[in-house]
């Protein structure tokens, strides 16, 4: 039978998140009280069918309930009918409906709008821009508001939400920022602490030079922080460094507010979070063509597991998830042996077919992202390392350098075109523009007809080239040849995490993202890959990077509701800057690297590009 356990199931949808954002008012400059001002908008249409709506939303049925408030909405005036279009446009956010929120929010009469409902009919822009790949317009909603009005905790979940987005528009130093301002506002001290490790975390995006530069310039608190930031950066993947260094030079920033235990929280966040006695069930496919994947993956967690100083080590079981037909039955079974979590499944259709029934009983993190378009299921994250991810990780980096006109060159065949439209959807949602693109034959003897082709007379200022490391070493000496002042960036494809002079120092100059455990090449930690190189051929081969994926999904399966409920919430994972969006995804923030004549750089961010170049 399955014990007994709290409820663990996050606020991780918008309609969750937005309910507490709710902002409705009628007087300009006057605080808003949320649920006594819908109470009172929606007075004149209280009755058997709003109640009924607002049931649907709480069972769940979201889409349901969006079509219901949009009934209700037909024979209600303003002000009603414009909160009624709101909250079936949070619904549908919901839901997963991105098309159906915009079409709603596009109905919405806003000369009829209250200076509350204004307010909310920005938060929910924000949240679509951000779900649509779009931070800088959500940015732009967040900071039209009129803070002055909102009550204490929508300012927090605002300043939040702004760190997010200012995160994922490569603006470290501006999130940083929203952070250092919403500490200000915390009174929870494990709100606090998880803010507190956030920023920290978000700084260290960041390059070294940038962060010293911080550390002798900021203003105000920034400086301090940006110290406290460069001592977990040189701590690597050893936090036990950070806590001691942090407890030293803690007396020496007497008035700075870093909580007297942030050393000891960052410890914490990168060893456990389990309970005594937690169970957890990790589900991997022990044959078929994602096999050798699995095995890097439990590889990782068995690692990371061995790493847990806490002290609260929890049992692991690995089950065979070969049969993506059985996948809820084989979730089922392990909850009902005691799971606590759940780490899994890596096949696609398996995650397709958890996301499609009813909530899970306990978190679940998948290792791979549903196809399906529609919200999935309560308590179901998705992590994944998608080639597509990094492709619109490129766009976003490009963008933030101020790069304007892109170029892209793919190879022939279903991968080059993936990678090629994940980019230029991105690039295009991020305002730029697409000057050229070509496809190459990657069995042609030579490149050159079709990078003068591409390049000849171009105005591109960035080139997106997508390729593999063999093949960025034929195509990318011909791409200087011909414009040697274009940025050239692109995958990990290019990176086998091993510098070899010989063969790469043709490519430097070359920038691509990539997960800082690749780049890391000075950490000496427990779970540094230098450290895990020696005792395992797994960190060395194409599969290393599915190594730390295994590694962040045991420290972050207990962390899951906790980083869903706070959206400035930022892990420090292995695979990239880590945090939860409204839909349950986890999103990841890469590092940039830079080929140079002797290794690899890591620029640590866009806005360190022009110092990389200098090196």
């Amino acid at each position: 039978m399955p014990k007994n356990r709290v409820d663990r199931r996050p606020l991780s949808t918008p309609i969750s998140v937005l309910a507490l954002l709710l902002v409705v008012g009628s007087l300009a400059g006057c605080a808003i009280d949320p649920a006594r001002d819908e109470a009172r908008l929606l007075a004149p249409v209280a009755g058997e069918p709003l109640r009924q709506a607002d049931a649907l939303a709480a069972q769940g049925q979201a889409g349901a309930a969006a079509k219901a408030y949009l009934d209700i909405a037909k024979q209600a005036t303003p002000p009603a009918r414009e909160q009624l279009r709101l909250k079936a446009a949070r619904a549908y956010l919901s839901a997963g409906d991105t098309r159906g929120a915009q079409q709603t929010i596009g109905e919405v009469s806003r000369p009829a709008l209250t200076l509350g409902q204004r307010e909310q009919l920005l938060l929910i822009e924000a949240d679509l821009a951000l779900l649509d790949g779009r931070p800088k317009d959500a940015i732009a909603r967040l900071q039209a508001m009129q803070v002055q009005t909102l009550p204490k905790d929508l300012k927090i979940q605002r300043l939040g939400t702004l760190a997010s987005a200012q995160r994922l528009a490569n603006e470290p130093v501006a999130a940083a920022e929203s952070l250092i301002a919403l500490d200000r506002l915390l009174d929870n001290e494990d709100a606090r602490l998880l803010n507190q490790v956030s920023l920290i975390t978000t700084l260290s995006a960041l390059s070294s030079d940038r962060l010293r530069d911080l550390a002798r310039s900021g203003s105000g608190a920034m400086k301090g922080w940006a110290e406290i930031a460069l001592m977990a950066r040189s701590a690597g993947a050893d936090p036990a460094t950070f806590q001691t260094r942090y407890r030293q030079e803690q007396s020496k920033r007497l008035g700075h507010p870093s909580h007297p235990g942030l050393a000891e929280a960052y410890l914490k966040v990168l060893s456990g979070g389990y309970a005594a006695g937690d169970r957890v069930t990790v589900m991997l496919p022990r044959g078929g063509r994602f096999a050798g994947a699995a095995t890097s993956v439990k590889e990782g967690i068995e690692a990371a597991s061995r790493a847990d100083t806490s002290g609260n080590r929890p049992a692991l079981e690995v089950v065979d998830s070969t049969h993506t037909e059985r996948a809820r039955a084989i979730h089922a079974k392990a909850v009902e042996a005691g799971a606590d979590y759940v780490i899994g499944p890596l096949e696609k259709e398996s995650v397709d077919s958890l996301a499609a029934g009813p909530a899970l009983a306990v978190p679940t993190l998948a290792l791979n992202q549903t196809s399906r378009d529609s919200q999935a299921a309560a308590n179901l994250f998705q992590f994944s390392l998608s080639p597509e991810n990094e492709a619109a990780e490129v766009a976003n980096k490009a963008a933030s350098m101020g790069l304007k006109r892109a170029a892209v060159l793919y190879p022939e065949g279903p991968w080059g075109a993936r990678l090629a439209s994940a980019f230029r959807n991105q690039w295009r949602r991020l305002g730029g523009t697409l000057e050229a693109e070509s496809v190459y034959n990657p069995t042609a003897r030579n490149f050159d007809k079709t990078v003068t082709g591409l390049l000849g007379d171009t105005t591109a200022d960035v080139l997106f080239l997508i390729a593999t490391n063999e093949l960025a070493q034929r195509l990318y000496p011909r791409i200087r040849q011909t414009s040697s002042s274009l940025t050239v960036m692109s995958t990990s494809h290019v990176y086998s995490g091993v510098f070899d002079p010989a063969r790469d120092r043709v490519l430097a100059g070359l920038y691509f993202v990539d997960i800082p455990w690749m780049l890391d090449s000075s950490g000496d930690g427990a779970l540094s890959r230098r450290r895990l190189s020696g005792s395992s051929f797994k960190v060395a081969n194409p599969l290393a990077r599915l190594y730390a994926m295994g590694i962040d999904a045991y420290r972050i399966a207990p962390r899951l509701p906790a980083l869903a409920k706070s959206p400035g919430a930022f892990y420090p994972g292995q695979t990239g800057g880590l945090s939860i969006d409204s839909l349950g995804r986890i999103q990841r923030q890469l590092a940039l690297g830079r080929f140079g004549e002797t290794g690899v750089l890591e620029a640590g961010g866009p806005s360190d590009a022009a110092t990389a170049e200098t090196r």
